[in-house]
């Protein structure tokens, strides 16, 4: 860290971290900068402009999940070091993406200029949120996979990236995971995004649902869906990795069948609009929607 000259460095972490051990270790490091909370989950539009006002200018060391990470991706600092604490994988592409009007916005940018991986951090993440955006990771690699944009270049980064996931959520190896993730995250930075990475677009924002929560209740069913099984037993697997870990949220959890069905529409145009191997109608998006709640 003395070696990027940081002295004016700014920490912006998650609520929960702001008084962890982590920071504390992180500040004795870098000179006892000062240390800010991030926007909250899907990085409203109005906390992400704050932010910015904050940094402009200035060395940013970002300590947490993907919104965060994002955040400082959209605001240009100085120079950005990512610590991510998650396993969703922002620190390592060149889009990011935030919430203005209940809606996933993304935006193309500039990634971290330097990413450090330390499995040591994830210890302060809970198991259940390492879990989640885990399999955000999965879903990642997945619909990489399947895209209409996929090349033997992301096929091979999305399938390394597959089976380190996998092997790491059957053995409980976080560490192996962040490895996972870094494949996984390039090769939807190439390839693209789908169904399932749409799903959590609009249904994360519009009812509160974290994006690794979002991949669990939509990826199984975009795999069926697409009705495109290019990794041998990938559904099984899945299926495996949820019961393992006992995660078995659906959309009910979070809203009425009703309010779900109101979002039918924009789900399908952005679907459309998206990499998915498959068009997909209205009445498509709703027997969707019906299928996960």
């Amino acid at each position: 860290m003395k070696s990027l000259n940081l002295r004016d460095a700014l920490i912006v972490t998650t609520r929960s971290l702001l008084n962890s051990p982590l920071i504390d270790e992180i500040k004795k490091l870098t000179g006892n900068p000062m240390v800010m909370r991030g926007p909250s989950q899907h990085t409203p539009k109005e906390e992400l402009d704050e932010l910015m006002n904050r940094i402009e200018g200035k060395s940013v060391i970002s300590v947490g999940g993907g919104s965060v990470i994002d955040s400082i991706k959209i605001s240009f600092p100085r120079l950005h070091v990512a610590i991510p604490t998650t396993l969703s994988g922002a620190e390592h592409t060149s889009v990011a993406g935030y919430t203005e009007g209940g809606l996933k916005v993304s935006v193309n940018v500039k990634p971290p200029d330097v990413v450090i991986l330390d499995p040591w951090v994830l210890s302060f993440t809970p198991k259940s949120l390492l879990v989640t955006t885990s399999f955000r990771a999965l879903d990642h690699a997945i619909e990489a996979n399947y895209s209409v944009k996929a090349t033997p270049f992301t096929d091979a980064l999305a399938l390394k990236g597959y089976e380190y996931l996998v092997d790491c959520l059957e053995n409980e190896n976080f560490g192996l995971c962040q490895i996972g993730s870094w494949l996984s995250s390039l090769s939807f930075q190439y390839a693209g995004r789908g169904l399932s990475h749409v799903f959590g677009y609009v249904f994360g924002p519009a009812f509160g649902i974290p994006h690794g929560v979002t991949s669990c209740i939509s990826l199984v069913q975009a795999i069926k869906f697409n009705g495109i099984f290019k990794i041998p037993n990938v559904v099984e697997s899945l299926e495996g990795i949820l019961r393992k870990y006992d995660i078995t949220e659906k959309l009910s959890k979070y809203t009425t069948l009703e309010n779900a069905l109101k979002y039918a529409k924009v789900f399908a145009d952005l679907t459309n609009k998206s990499e998915n191997p498959k068009k997909i109608t209205i009445e498509d998006a709703e027997n969707f929607i019906k299928s996960v709640y």
